[in-house]
């Protein structure tokens, strides 16, 4: 088992099969909100020209939606096609795996991101299957979603090293976040009118992070988490929308280590109801591998709870 940052990641050799998250889901993605945004705007100019308040308000308030969507979108757009946007590569040497998201590519060079793994350290390894069922406006829609589950075999490395490295991981905000607390710390410092001395420190502490990552500075943060345990000695890891596809991962994995048969066919339901230990059972699922957006849409659909009171309960749930 090794841990790498981006100053000693080894470039990939010819030998590796470099999987990635597809970038044309994303596209089609835009494709179809940027249409949106246009409609909007469209009926937007032609209730101005009508003179309809009511008009004029409902398509701003919808184009302004659309250039939310449009906008967060772009960024997942942006950033699938960095050099970042790699899930996993594999060869002969072992599988190295890069736990820290694409979206979140903005880590000092310090920072451990990627877990490499010899064969001699996996157990076996599973593709999972998983289907999501909810309701909305427009009826019942059903998304289909691929696991790769690796076994790890505790004889060869330190699983705890690697749970203390996910769990760091998976409760990090992005690095940008600390400029606003430096901004709300010198806010304080001015408010009890600290020394000069103090005050001028945390400015020059402001302009150094600003200069470490510069760009937008969104205060968007995706709930997005490649890898988790989901049990002692078990790794987990979304393969949605992965290319190279599922039949190379199985043929390179059936190579190098043991291949336990897909499991498939396993739901989530959202749109029936369901007893208490069932909704438990889920929701239970879901925060074991850090999913808490879903698990927040489960619990509004399910005891009606507002999003904020769907979030309250979450977070007391995990403690």
């Amino acid at each position: 088992m090794n841990l790498l940052n981006k100053q000693n990641l080894p470039p990939s050799t010819r030998d590796e099969t470099v999987f990635r998250v597809s970038f044309w889901g994303s596209c089609f993605s835009f494709i179809f909100f940027l249409l949106g945004l246009l409609l909007g705007a469209a009926f937007l100019i032609y209730s101005c020209f009508l003179v309809s308040i009511l008009g004029i308000v409902l398509s701003g308030l919808y184009t302004l939606l659309m250039m939310g969507v449009c906008h967060i979108v772009f960024r997942t757009l942006v950033a699938i096609r960095s050099p970042s946007n790699w899930l996993a590569r594999i060869g002969s040497g072992g599988i190295l795996l890069k736990y820290r998201s694409y979206l979140h590519d903005d880590s000092p060079g310090e920072d451990p991101i990627a877990l490499k793994l010899s064969w001699l350290e996996i157990a076996d390894a599973q593709l999972q299957q998983e289907l999501h069922t909810t309701s909305g406006i427009d009826g019942k829609s059903q998304i289909e979603r691929w696991f790769l589950v690796i076994k790890l075999d505790p004889r060869y490395l330190h699983i705890d090293r690697i749970k203390e490295v996910l769990d760091f991981e998976n409760q990090r905000k992005p690095a940008h976040f600390k400029v606003d607390d430096l901004k709300h710390e010198l806010f304080l410092a001015q408010k009890n009118k600290a020394a000069d001395l103090e005050i001028t420190r945390i400015k020059k502490e402001i302009e150094r992070e600003k200069k470490l990552y510069p760009g937008s500075r969104s205060k968007m943060q995706f709930q997005d988490r490649p890898i988790v345990f989901i049990s002692p000695d078990q790794l987990k890891m979304e393969w949605t929308h992965i290319t190279p596809g599922r039949k190379k991962l199985r043929q390179l994995l059936a190579r190098y280590t043991t291949v336990i048969a897909d499991q498939v066919g396993q739901r989530f339901d959202f749109s029936k109801e369901m007893t208490d230990p069932e909704f438990q059972s889920q929701l239970t699922a879901l925060l074991g591998r850090d999913e808490k957006i879903e698990a927040i849409k489960l619990v509004r659909l399910k005891m009606g709870l507002g999003l904020a009171e769907a979030k309250s309960y979450v977070e007391k749930y995990l403690q």
